[in-house]
């Protein structure tokens, strides 16, 4: 397999599965530990030399720390190229590494017991150290395997020792001289040793093979779990398409039917105007009454399918295009010289509160202008006495408008539904179409902006305040950054 395929480009970052990482993480274990090894070997080499003063060549366990850390850095390299190998590679390259690290510290902890003791040396046993450390990244196979070379090895060297092939060092001050050469002391050692690796070898891979059996579960029920959320979720996606299929059906729909009635009632409002105005003929009282309530109820339809047609509207973004550079304080100027007279028939105060320095916004000169005026209507139709008052501010982001009054206020009850569609408060008896507050909510946030009701409001123990949000122009916000 060519180098290409078998690692990732730089930026790239390999998908490892639970058990990949696992197998990773555990082989740096290896390298990390591995540096401790060999200062503690240092150091208790340093402390039974000139602490205990046991005597023995010290010379050839330096070389032998000096030989674990060149090996341990070209181990170290290798196990970094890991990072960047390819998913399929790495359980494979884990354990072939796994196998020259164990090895060789297998045969370097051999040729070290044979500079301080041989069999006479109590870490002889840390064999068994390297047979655990095996089962957590290597088949159990390989891991009796090990177990068995760790014990020949050991019979090599004491062998060895004990025919004189090779010098034996004795642990003067430690150990008893020629204990080497017993046999019994021998083979006691030996069958320990042989018993607590594969014992060892046993245990450490029975408890390493149910972890990895139960970590395969958990990732396979993970899967499992998240094959079926996807599942539900591309379902909800079906769903919520249709839905917007539907929506936007019956919002054309709602549109075309609208508009189809609104073209017959403004015909028969203007001959019903053309007729009270007497261009027709004189009328009796009771024709005109008549005629009067005819053409009301005509002007609550027309406004009622005017709400309907901005609903699509806004729904499919034709706002978008009217937006352009507005003076929200000209649009607000304008709106309540429309309210003016009303507010004056009611006898309500109209008041306004608005800075002379009012930054310029993106928006629909129009539609914000439907807006106060929906607002600042409603609160005028449920003030009975007193004031209301539109109040602008300036903050960092954006521009607040809020619209007071001191009116019959909005059921607590009420307030989380005010801006449903053709919802009208408990406490209201007046007449329309539910569709002010939810249009206006519609407009604002097709702005970029927010809406919201309180009732009461903390200026005030009685009334609404309504108050919403419009985004300032990010030119303006630059200007001032610089």
């Amino acid at each position: 397999m060519n180098l290409s395929n078998q690692f990732l480009t730089e930026g790239d970052e390999p998908e490892r599965t639970a058990e990949e990482a696992a197998l990773v993480m555990r082989l740096k274990v290896f390298v990390i530990m591995r540096w401790v090894a060999i200062l503690g070997l240092v150091v208790i080499t340093l402390i039974a030399s000139m602490v205990f003063h046991i005597g023995f060549s010290t010379l050839p366990v330096y070389v032998i720390a000096g030989l674990m850390v060149l090996y341990n850095l070209v181990l170290l390299r290798q196990t970094r190229s890991l990072e960047t190998m390819r998913a399929d590679e790495v359980i494979h390259r884990v354990r072939t590494y796994g196998n020259t690290h164990i090895f060789l510290d297998l045969i370097t902890l051999t040729v070290l017991l044979h500079f301080t003791g041989g069999i006479e040396n109590p870490f002889i046993f840390y064999f068994a150290l390297h047979i655990v450390a095996a089962s957590t990244i290597l088949h159990y196979t390989v891991v009796y395997w090990l177990a068995t070379s760790a014990t020949l090895m050991v019979m090599l060297l004491v062998g060895l020792e004990y025919y004189g092939v090779i010098p034996h060092v004795n642990l003067v001050g430690f150990a008893e001289e020629g204990l080497y050469t017993k046999e019994s002391y021998i083979l006691a050692v030996v069958a320990a040793l042989a018993t607590v690796l594969y014992a060892s070898a046993y245990m450490s891979t029975a408890i390493s093979g149910e972890l990895r059996k139960r970590q395969r579960q958990v990732v396979q029920l993970r899967e499992s779990l998240l094959k079926e959320k996807t599942g539900e979720l591309v379902q909800a996606s079906r769903e919520i398409a249709k839905l917007e299929e539907e929506k936007s059906r019956f919002l054309r729909f709602l549109g075309i039917a609208a508009h189809d009635l609104k073209a017959p009632l403004t015909a028969i409002q203007g001959f019903l105007w053309v007729i009270l105005g007497g261009y027709a003929g004189e009328l009796a009282d009771k024709q005109r009454n008549m005629l009067e309530r005819s053409s009301r109820r005509i002007t609550e339809l027309l406004n009622l399918i005017s709400d309907l047609l901005d609903i699509p509207r806004i729904e499919t973004g034709q706002i978008v295009q009217e937006i352009k550079e507005v003076s929200l304080r000209q649009v607000v100027e304008r709106s309540l010289k429309d309210l003016r007279s009303l507010a004056k028939q009611r006898e309500i105060k109209l008041k306004a509160e608005l800075p002379r320095t009012l930054p310029k916004i993106l928006g629909s000169s129009p539609r914000l202008q439907q807006v106060i005026t929906n607002l600042v209507n409603n609160a005028i139709s449920y003030t009975l006495e007193g004031a209301v008052t539109i109040r602008a501010r300036e903050g960092d982001d954006d521009i607040s408008v809020e619209i007071m009054d001191n009116g019959i206020g909005i059921p607590p009850d009420d307030l989380p539904r005010v801006f449903d569609d053709f919802f009208r408060a408990s406490n209201v008896e007046t007449k329309g179409t539910g569709l002010g507050l939810s249009i206006a909510k519609r407009l604002v946030e097709a702005h970029g902006g927010r809406i919201w009701v309180e009732s009461p409001y903390p200026e005030s123990n009685t009334g609404s305040k309504v108050t919403f949000t419009l985004p300032k122009k990010k030119e303006t916000k630059r200007r001032r950054q610089r």
